[in-house]
């Protein structure tokens, strides 16, 4: 058949018919696609959606612009952004790259052969590490409360993820303080506030504002949770003692590309912060009441995901079971409790369909 003798074959179709094929085409379509429907990954924290497209723009002006100087090294206008937004002194600010790099800064400023790093167990698997790489002996410890018992000689810090990475447990400033008044002056604080802003149970700088008053407390957070920016490694460090900030403060800065994104995400980026954190606190609300009708055991949670276990079941078995279901789960062992899985929230579909699933496998489906 010739190119015009193809076109020809439409000529006597009118557009009524051809918009019912057109119905009957998309009908197949989505009936394909709900037969397709790809895993739903629950199992990281890190936020799943693009940020505004302008905080991306920004970046990208600044690649055309800049990439072939040096950027400032001190960060003066984020620092300057930061310090206004979290009224404190821009001195007290240090921009890094990422939250968990400042940390192993931190660690390696303050640690030395033989001493100890403290933590609440089960935590962030960064910290151990922090410890090991310090030539130094990680602590764990069981809850917050065990933090101050385990104080010792050669005790040089104590890392707290709060909310905690993976229970989700908040400690309120008022108990952080205090830990703080009966800790020597010699033991710092590493406070990780990565996820602080999905916690509703205290003002969002609460813990943040002990700085002020404690020299050894220095409060840690980042960029790549719910500002959605995890590709550019921004994190920042607001601490009482501006000779640690000064130690963990990279050499270089942070690059040009980064800097524009964190400048421009704290200058509109407000709305869908405050967005993004209404609906996790929101679902979150919803989930826990979801869960509570079935037989699960689930922490309290502070955090934009749950720690939960099904008695007679271990982690990594309902981790399996829950991905034959289309749910993706993050198995408990390598986050320090073989028996329980975490599992993020992050919008109304998302929590449906965790449940579901989680019911399907409760009930031997």
């Amino acid at each position: 058949m010739g190119l015009l003798d193809y076109y020809r074959q439409f000529e006597d179709v009118d557009e009524r018919e051809l918009n019912e094929r057109r119905r009957e085409r998309r009908h197949r379509e989505r009936e394909l696609a709900l037969q397709r429907v790809p895993d739903l990954d629950l199992s990281g924290t890190e936020w799943p959606d693009f940020p505004n497209s302008e905080v991306m723009n920004a970046s990208i002006y600044a690649a055309r612009g800049r990439v072939n100087g040096y950027p400032d090294r001190h960060a003066a206008g984020v620092r300057a952004a930061l310090a206004e937004r979290l009224k404190v002194e821009p001195e007290r600010i240090v921009l890094g790259n990422g939250a968990a790099e400042l940390l192993q800064a931190a660690a390696l400023a303050l640690l030395s052969e033989g001493d100890e790093l403290a933590m609440a167990w089960p935590s962030y698997p960064l910290y151990p590490l922090m410890a090991a790489r310090a030539g130094a002996r990680p602590v764990a410890v069981e809850g917050f409360d065990g933090l101050a018992p385990a104080v010792g000689r050669r005790t040089r810090a104590l890392a707290i993820c709060n909310p905690n990475d993976p229970t989700g447990e908040y400690v309120p400033s008022a108990r952080l303080a205090q830990l703080l008044r009966t800790l020597p002056s010699e033991v710092h604080v590493l406070l990780d506030e990565a996820l602080v802003h999905f916690q509703d149970a205290e003002d969002l700088n609460a813990c943040l504002r002990l700085t002020g008053e404690h020299q050894n407390l220095t409060v840690f957070r980042t960029f790549s949770k719910i500002y959605g920016l995890s590709g550019v490694r921004a994190g920042y460090a607001v601490g009482g003692s501006t000779e640690l900030l000064d130690a963990i403060a990279p050499v270089l800065g942070v690059n040009v590309l980064t800097q524009a994104a964190v400048s421009q995400a704290l200058k509109i980026g407000a709305p869908e912060v405050e967005r993004r954190r209404s609906e996790v606190i929101e679902e979150r609300s919803r989930l826990m009441e979801g869960l509570a009708k079935l037989p699960v055991d689930v922490s309290p949670s502070q955090a934009n995901f749950v720690w939960l276990a099904a008695p007679g079941i271990s982690g990594l078995e309902l981790a399996n079971r829950l991905r034959e279901g289309g749910v993706i789960v993050a198995p408990g062992g390598p986050l320090g409790a073989e028996d329980h899985v975490r599992a993020s929230i992050r919008h109304a579909a998302g929590v449906d369909r965790l449940l579901d699933a989680l019911k399907a496998v409760l009930d031997g489906g």
